[in-house]
């Protein structure tokens, strides 16, 4: 009989589920319950302690959660019903909405676990004393309202709307704080919080953690696939050795933080139960019953050496699953986006395809030392491409973006061979560092002088490798023309006492890089002008840079920064624009000497009688 850990079978329940599941969180507590998992695996929210010292106030405001499904709006709202209900089991009865007595403030508490599951009748049942409760603090109850964005002001403006002018002016303050970012407003009794904000890529090590070192993987101790000295061929426990840090940083770990916080540098936001999903099918993935493992599994995999089913390196992307079951998930759409195992370079091929022949020694690091995902995986469909066999190129071609997608996981960031080659965003790690750079308020001018180069290169359609100055050029006409080639401003990318200069700093996120035209001479000094360099924003740049740019990064990208800079020469052109000389037109042309450095020259223009 095969043995079993229960820990396995539970962790089971958070990989690939339905993804329209609303009752997610009871599901999960309901497992946790039956299957006896202490500790259970759970993120302690960064807002759910001030939510809950606020309803313990005297004076305590209305909350109202948004974000998208999976971001734990509904673990919030069990977890105030548990702190104040006299018997939190009745949580479980499922109702829509619950009341609950505050002890502090004589009020009562009413939580609306998701205003999307209310009826058109019950929503105007409810919104009368929610509206009057955030307008007014002396109002007998407060609220805790869970719902997305789109529920909670389409429900709001459409009870506003017939309700009268100060219910839709309060309806229009709720909008301005999720448009803003904002939590509170001094008009109103709420407090609003977008769990959507939250960096998924903290969470998700602290994920990992929990998983990797939870005590009940004890329960495998008596396994015939696990030695006594600690060694195993369950491909379970090999997954996780693979995920663990065991007392120092974890390679894949570290690479996989990187991935989702660039994916939200991309605007991509995972909520928590994309990163439990992802955690759970990195461990358990099997590709060859397009699904998760279980013990029994576990042990056939073993059995018949058969490994390359349960590769973690390729379960981050999903590929143990059919692709349309994959393409569900947003947590393998996403990272699916970095092309790592579709993208490589010329090093890395030669190496993977030659290596065992003329690079001997590195080929033996990088791929012959993985006896479980590398060369044993790898060999059978290598041999047969180098004997010249072709029927089956397109196996071969999946084992070799199995083996860079391995790869891209387990090279270092300092060595001969780039990881970061193996994506689509080859200057990412530029990115990172450039974001640290930042943050620690360090020296950023080499970059810097990159993206301010790849700026001038794109407004002005030249190859000018001067990265100190901002050239702010149009074309005539509508100023969208590729070739720019009349001057109409020139900053410093240097801090200026009264001239408007550009500075790279960091957005309200704290992590993505921002460009601005600062004018010192506002009192306190204005920003004319921003835009976020979100990750294809900052590839763009670099690539554009050193010379060297595909068709598929232009398009889009280039647009982005053509509207930006037009809308630059309008405001400054209202800011320190010229007055004008009668019978007189000046212009700067600008033109790029053999050295890629800019050459601007004034002409006049007389006007009038000759």
């Amino acid at each position: 009989m095969t043995h079993t850990n229960k820990f396995v079978d539970f962790l089971r329940h958070y990989g690939p589920i339905s993804a329209t599941d609303n009752m997610y969180d009871e599901l999960i507590q309901a497992e946790i319950d039956r299957k006896g998992i202490v500790p259970p695996i759970q993120i302690t929210p960064s807002k759910l302690p001030a939510i809950l010292e606020n309803f313990r106030s005297n004076v305590p405001r209305s909350v109202v959660l948004t974000g998208t499904a999976g971001d734990g709006k509904t673990y919030h709202c069990r977890r105030v019903f548990e702190e104040f209900a006299d018997n939190p089991q009745e949580w479980q009865k499922g109702e829509k909405i619950v009341s609950l007595p505050l002890s502090g403030s004589g009020k009562t508490l009413r939580i609306v676990k998701d205003l999307s599951e209310l009826t058109t009748t019950e929503k105007n049942d409810l919104l009368p004393g929610f509206m009057d409760a955030i307008g007014d603090q002396n109002s007998p109850n407060v609220y805790l309202v869970a719902a997305n964005d789109g529920q909670l002001l389409a429900s709001l403006r459409d009870w506003a709307e017939a309700n009268g002018e100060e219910a839709f002016r309060t309806f229009v303050s709720i909008e301005s704080m999720l448009v803003t970012d904002k939590t509170t407003r001094d008009d109103l009794s709420l407090d609003l919080y977008n769990l959507s904000r939250l960096d998924a890529a903290k969470h998700f090590l602290a994920i990992i953690e929990q998983i990797v070192e939870h005590p009940q993987w004890d329960n495998c101790l008596g396994c015939e696939l696990l030695d006594a000295d600690g060694n195993t061929r369950c491909p379970i426990r090999i997954n996780r050795d693979r995920l663990r840090a065991n007392g120092g940083e974890s390679l894949f770990q570290t690479r996989l933080s990187q991935l989702l916080s660039l994916a939200r540098a991309n605007r991509t936001h995972l909520p928590i139960r994309d990163l439990l999903l992802l955690s759970v099918n990195i461990l358990l993935g099997d590709r060859a019953s397009s699904s998760l493992l279980t013990c029994r599994k576990a042990k056939n995999r073993a059995e018949t050496d058969n490994y390359r089913m349960t590769n973690p390196y390729t379960n981050v992307f999903g590929a143990n699953l059919p692709e349309r079951q994959r393409q569900q998930y947003q947590a393998f759409t996403a990272l699916e986006g970095f092309g790592v195992g579709r993208e490589t370079d010329n090093q890395i091929d030669n190496l993977l395809i030659y290596g065992r022949y003329n690079n001997e020694t590195i080929f033996a690091s990088h791929i012959g030392s993985d006896h479980f995902y590398g060369a044993d995986a790898y060999a059978p469909f290598l041999r047969d491409y180098l004997e010249g066999e072709r029927e089956n190129i397109t196996e071969f071609m999946r084992a070799l973006a199995r083996q860079r997608q391995r790869l891209f996981f387990t090279l270092p960031d300092d060595g001969e061979l780039k990881p970061w080659s193996l994506s689509v965003y080859r200057s990412a790690d530029l990115f990172l560092e450039f974001g640290r750079r930042l943050t620690d308020k360090a020296d950023i001018s080499r970059i810097s002088e990159l993206l301010v180069r790849g700026l001038n290169r794109t407004f002005c359609g030249m190859m000018i490798d001067d990265g100190t100055k901002l050239y702010l050029s149009s074309s005539g006409g509508d100023g969208r023309g590729r070739i720019a080639s009349i001057l109409e401003h020139e900053l410093s990318a240097s801090p200026q006492r009264r001239d408007p200069y550009v500075r790279l700093s960091l957005a309200s996120d704290d992590f993505t890089p921002i460009v601005q035209v600062i004018d010192p001479a506002g009192r306190p000094e204005t920003v004319v002008d921003q835009l976020e360099l979100q990750l294809t924003h900052f590839e763009y740049l670099i690539r554009v840079a050193r010379g060297s740019l595909p068709a598929s990064f232009s398009r889009q990208c280039y647009e982005d920064f053509l509207d930006f800079k037009l809308r630059l020469i309008e405001r400054l052109d209202q800011i320190m624009g010229a007055q004008p000389v009668q019978g007189e037109v000046s212009l700067r042309a600008i033109t790029v000497d053999p050295r890629g450095r800019p050459q601007p020259d004034n002409i006049r223009v007389r006007v009038g009688d000759a």
